[in-house]
Protein backbone atom coordinates (compact mmCIF):
# COMPACT_ATOMS: atom_id res chain seq x y z
CA UNK A 1 0.00 0.00 0.00
CA UNK A 2 0.98 3.49 -0.44
CA UNK A 3 1.50 5.79 2.49
CA UNK A 4 0.17 9.19 1.67
CA UNK A 5 2.12 11.99 3.41
CA UNK A 6 -0.25 14.50 5.24
CA UNK A 7 -0.88 17.97 2.88
CA UNK A 8 1.43 21.05 3.21
CA UNK A 9 -1.62 23.15 3.52
CA UNK A 10 -5.02 22.25 6.11
CA UNK A 11 -7.69 20.13 4.10
CA UNK A 12 -10.30 21.53 2.24
CA UNK A 13 -13.82 21.35 3.56
CA UNK A 14 -16.21 20.42 1.41
CA UNK A 15 -19.11 23.06 1.55
CA UNK A 16 -22.38 22.61 2.95
CA UNK A 17 -24.41 23.34 0.16
CA UNK A 18 -23.02 20.85 -2.33
CA UNK A 19 -23.74 17.94 0.55
CA UNK A 20 -26.80 17.00 -0.86
CA UNK A 21 -24.67 15.76 -3.80
CA UNK A 22 -22.65 13.76 -2.09
CA UNK A 23 -25.80 12.24 0.30
CA UNK A 24 -27.34 11.18 -2.36
CA UNK A 25 -26.53 8.13 -4.87
CA UNK A 26 -24.54 9.46 -7.35
CA UNK A 27 -21.94 8.27 -9.70
CA UNK A 28 -18.35 9.98 -8.87
CA UNK A 29 -15.65 10.13 -11.81
CA UNK A 30 -12.14 9.24 -10.35
CA UNK A 31 -9.13 10.41 -12.48
CA UNK A 32 -6.09 8.62 -12.12
CA UNK A 33 -2.26 8.47 -13.80
CA UNK A 34 -1.39 5.64 -15.64
CA UNK A 35 2.35 4.86 -15.88
CA UNK A 36 2.22 6.15 -19.06
CA UNK A 37 1.46 10.04 -18.14
CA UNK A 38 -2.39 9.84 -19.97
CA UNK A 39 -5.44 9.72 -17.89
CA UNK A 40 -7.74 7.25 -17.14
CA UNK A 41 -11.30 8.05 -15.89
CA UNK A 42 -13.71 5.41 -14.18
CA UNK A 43 -17.33 5.72 -13.10
CA UNK A 44 -17.51 4.55 -9.06
CA UNK A 45 -20.26 4.47 -6.20
CA UNK A 46 -18.92 6.33 -3.30
CA UNK A 47 -19.56 7.54 0.50
CA UNK A 48 -19.84 10.68 2.33
CA UNK A 49 -19.80 11.17 6.05
CA UNK A 50 -19.90 14.79 6.05
CA UNK A 51 -16.21 15.23 5.43
CA UNK A 52 -14.62 12.33 3.76
CA UNK A 53 -15.76 11.12 0.21
CA UNK A 54 -14.68 7.36 0.13
CA UNK A 55 -14.48 4.81 -2.98
CA UNK A 56 -14.14 1.18 -3.18
CA UNK A 57 -12.32 -1.18 -5.42
CA UNK A 58 -10.35 -4.35 -5.95
CA UNK A 59 -6.50 -4.91 -5.94
CA UNK A 60 -6.67 -6.28 -9.60
CA UNK A 61 -7.91 -3.12 -11.17
CA UNK A 62 -6.10 -1.01 -12.75
CA UNK A 63 -6.61 1.90 -11.01
CA UNK A 64 -5.68 0.15 -7.91
CA UNK A 65 -2.30 -0.51 -9.88
CA UNK A 66 -2.19 3.51 -10.91
CA UNK A 67 -2.76 4.98 -7.95
CA UNK A 68 -0.11 2.61 -5.58
CA UNK A 69 2.04 4.47 -8.64
CA UNK A 70 0.95 7.44 -8.38
CA UNK A 71 -1.77 8.70 -5.33
CA UNK A 72 -3.09 12.17 -7.10
CA UNK A 73 -6.76 12.18 -7.84
CA UNK A 74 -9.34 14.46 -9.24
CA UNK A 75 -12.84 13.29 -8.58
CA UNK A 76 -16.07 14.99 -10.32
CA UNK A 77 -19.64 14.08 -8.89
CA UNK A 78 -22.14 15.85 -10.68
CA UNK A 79 -25.91 15.90 -8.71
CA UNK A 80 -27.94 13.04 -10.54
CA UNK A 81 -30.80 15.24 -11.76
CA UNK A 82 -28.53 18.40 -12.72
CA UNK A 83 -25.00 17.84 -14.23
CA UNK A 84 -24.59 22.05 -13.72
CA UNK A 85 -24.58 21.21 -10.43
CA UNK A 86 -21.08 19.12 -9.42
CA UNK A 87 -18.34 18.87 -6.96
CA UNK A 88 -14.76 18.28 -7.85
CA UNK A 89 -12.27 17.53 -5.96
CA UNK A 90 -8.55 16.92 -6.77
CA UNK A 91 -5.73 15.55 -3.88
CA UNK A 92 -4.61 12.16 -2.94
CA UNK A 93 -6.18 8.54 -2.13
CA UNK A 94 -5.14 6.91 0.85
CA UNK A 95 -5.21 3.17 0.26
CA UNK A 96 -7.20 1.38 3.03
CA UNK A 97 -7.42 -1.83 3.26
CA UNK A 98 -10.95 -4.22 3.31
CA UNK A 99 -10.37 -7.44 4.53
CA UNK A 100 -13.87 -7.77 5.72
CA UNK A 101 -15.66 -6.15 3.24
CA UNK A 102 -17.64 -3.67 5.54
CA UNK A 103 -17.01 -0.71 3.18
CA UNK A 104 -17.76 -2.40 -0.46
CA UNK A 105 -20.97 -4.21 2.29
CA UNK A 106 -21.88 -0.50 3.37
CA UNK A 107 -21.70 0.31 -0.96
CA UNK A 108 -23.85 -2.06 -1.73
CA UNK A 109 -26.30 -1.17 1.41
CA UNK A 110 -26.90 2.29 0.27
CA UNK A 111 -26.83 2.03 -3.21
CA UNK A 112 -28.70 -1.64 -3.78
CA UNK A 113 -30.26 -1.99 -0.85
CA UNK A 114 -28.38 -5.56 -0.40
CA UNK A 115 -26.30 -6.82 2.63
CA UNK A 116 -23.62 -8.10 0.90
CA UNK A 117 -21.96 -6.81 -2.12
CA UNK A 118 -22.82 -9.71 -5.06
CA UNK A 119 -20.48 -9.03 -7.83
CA UNK A 120 -16.75 -9.99 -6.78
CA UNK A 121 -15.50 -13.54 -7.40
CA UNK A 122 -14.42 -14.95 -3.90
CA UNK A 123 -11.29 -14.36 -3.45
CA UNK A 124 -11.60 -11.07 -4.51
CA UNK A 125 -9.31 -8.38 -2.22
CA UNK A 126 -10.76 -4.87 -1.86
CA UNK A 127 -9.33 -1.66 -0.77
CA UNK A 128 -11.07 1.53 0.49
CA UNK A 129 -10.03 4.84 -1.76
CA UNK A 130 -10.05 7.88 1.07
CA UNK A 131 -9.89 11.14 -0.68
CA UNK A 132 -7.25 13.71 0.50
CA UNK A 133 -8.71 16.82 -0.38
CA UNK A 134 -6.30 19.62 -1.82
CA UNK A 135 -8.71 21.66 -4.01
CA UNK A 136 -12.57 21.36 -3.98
CA UNK A 137 -14.17 23.27 -6.34
CA UNK A 138 -17.80 23.60 -6.07
CA UNK A 139 -18.78 26.54 -9.14
CA UNK A 140 -22.42 28.04 -9.34
CA UNK A 141 -23.40 27.88 -13.04
CA UNK A 142 -25.73 30.18 -13.46
CA UNK A 143 -28.43 27.39 -14.72
CA UNK A 144 -28.64 25.74 -11.55
CA UNK A 145 -31.82 24.08 -10.41
CA UNK A 146 -34.31 27.31 -9.69
CA UNK A 147 -32.29 29.55 -11.43
CA UNK A 148 -33.90 32.92 -12.70
CA UNK A 149 -31.38 32.51 -15.70
CA UNK A 150 -33.04 29.24 -16.41
CA UNK A 151 -33.96 29.07 -20.74
CA UNK A 152 -37.45 29.15 -21.34
CA UNK A 153 -38.73 25.81 -22.32
CA UNK A 154 -40.94 28.12 -24.72
CA UNK A 155 -38.42 29.32 -26.93
CA UNK A 156 -39.76 30.18 -30.81
CA UNK A 157 -38.32 28.01 -33.74
CA UNK A 158 -35.27 30.03 -35.60
CA UNK A 159 -36.45 31.09 -39.13
CA UNK A 160 -36.18 28.90 -41.87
Amino acid sequence: MSATPPPATPIPPIPAFVHDILDDNPTGYLGTVRPDGQLSVTPLALLFDGTTIRLSTTTGRKKYRNLLADPRVALCVPHRNNPNRYVEVRGTVRIVPDPDRSFINAVAKKYMDAEVYPFDPPGTDRVTLEIIPQHVSTPRIPLEEGSSLQPDRKQPEPPA
